[in-house]
């Protein structure tokens, strides 16, 4: 028996998002942000897509996310972004940090000698990233301390600094503060300007910041969100956005969708799920799809009294989609829709209904979701949960769940 519900991730959309990125920030390596299993959709296959399309690099945050790629045999480095303290010499990522494929960071005087430390202890050359804090006020070093940390990793013989980098706190809502820790970065690089190999990929725009302003750009853009196509919808300020209309290129790479179960009929004033939240004004007709918050369908998209209700798309045998409200309560497993404006004819048990639509223009985009439930996209990605059995579209192929080198940017 096929599963009901199932997420579709479209690869031949991220591959041109990756282009949508290259051509917003011409001049500019692209490092490829895929944390936490590739926001939920997919580390390896999305990895993969991007290094047949040329990325030049990845980047993960934990021990593990690193591994995962380095079994794929990709030869784009990987940037790893937590502090690590230790490295045993049977650990994969010994290997590829002998190599020079692992980039590891360092955020404080502790965490580099402890880089100091494996590198000496396990007789390998280091290429190391070092994160300035600029306004973040999470990882990452002072702007005091970030030159020293730059002088030790210079005199150290097995450390190279490959990297040097900061993180915007709110590009997606705050132009002034972004432009602030833009502004206090290069200020610090010409400080330290005689200190900065040449060949050192200097990067800061996330995915917001790469549409914020092109002095965000350096050497080497950091994008997670807009590769699987989604940006513009969270922008707070569009005005704000020098770049702003190149995120109207994006496309979006997901769909959700699942297929109604069982269909009721209920009179008026009868209430529909936990709390009986909602009620019918009339008789009505009610359908049950077997996703819930367990799925990542967030409680917040539970109808409201006096707001719009989340949407889902309804398939009808003909082709033409219809919507249907989300009404009661979300459950752990089960929502239910109102189907009473849908023909009767059209519409019942096997019906497919799409819960995310690819679509920007549908009610059903996972941005406008997102702000429907109180949250941010990022999220949502993440919590879409891994008993869904992915889907990967590529060209005409579909797959159930490359080589390329780093090329210096300009």
């Amino acid at each position: 028996m096929d599963p009901t519900s199932r997420i579709e991730v479209d690869l031949d959309a991220v591959a041109h998002n990756l282009g949508v990125v290259r051509s917003t920030a011409p001049g500019t390596g692209v490092c490829a942000v895929l944390k936490a299993d590739g926001y939920g959709l997919g580390a390896a296959r999305l990895a993969k897509r991007l290094a047949a399309a040329g990325i030049e690099m990845l980047g993960v945050y934990t021990p593990e996310q690193a591994r995962a790629l380095l079994d794929l045999h990709i030869s784009a480095p990987i940037l790893m972004l937590m502090p690590i303290r230790k490295m045993e010499r049977d650990d994969r990522l010994y290997r590829a940090a002998s190599l020079g494929q692992l980039h590891l960071t360092a955020h404080d005087a502790g965490n580099l000698q402890a880089l100091v430390e494996i590198a000496d202890g396990l007789g390998i050359a280091l290429p190391v990233h070092l994160e300035v804090d600029t306004g973040m006020s999470r990882g990452g070093a002072t702007l005091r301390d970030a030159s020293g940390l730059v002088a030790r990793i210079n005199e150290h013989p097995r450390l190279r600094l490959a990297g040097v980098f900061t993180h915007y706190a709110s590009a997606d809502i705050d132009r002034a503060f972004t432009m602030e820790q833009c502004e206090r970065f290069a200020a610090w690089l010409d400080s330290e300007g005689k200190n900065i190999p040449k060949d050192c990929l200097i990067h800061q725009a996330n995915t917001f910041a790469l549409f914020r302003d092109s002095s965000t750009h350096a050497r080497m853009v950091r994008v997670g969100l807009a590769l699987l196509g989604y940006a513009g919808e969270e922008f707070a300020d569009p005005e704000g956005f020098a770049l702003g209309e190149r995120a109207g290129e994006l496309h979006g790479c997901v769909r959700w969708t699942s297929r109604i179960v069982h269909v009721k009929a209920i009179g008026a004033e009868t209430p529909v799920g936990y709390g009986s939240t909602w009620k019918a004004e009339r008789s009505s007709r009610i359908g049950l799809v077997p996703v819930g918050y367990a799925d990542g369908y967030p409680l917040g998209l539970s109808s409201r009294s006096g707001e719009p209700p989340a949407r889902v798309g309804v398939v009808l045998d003909a082709g033409i989609r219809g919507y249907a409200p989300v009404v009661g309560r979300v459950s752990m497993d089960q929502i239910t829709i109102d189907l009473t404006d849908l023909p009767v004819d059209g519409v019942g048990v096997g019906t497919e209904v799409e819960l995310v639509s690819m679509d920007r223009e549908a009610p059903n985009t996972l941005p406008k979701l997102a702000k429907r439930a109180g949250t941010i996209t990022h999220e949502l990605l993440c919590r879409l949960s891994p008993r869904l059995p992915r889907t990967y579209r590529s060209g005409e192929v579909v797959g159930r769940s490359a080589s390329v080198s780093l090329r210096t940017a300009r």
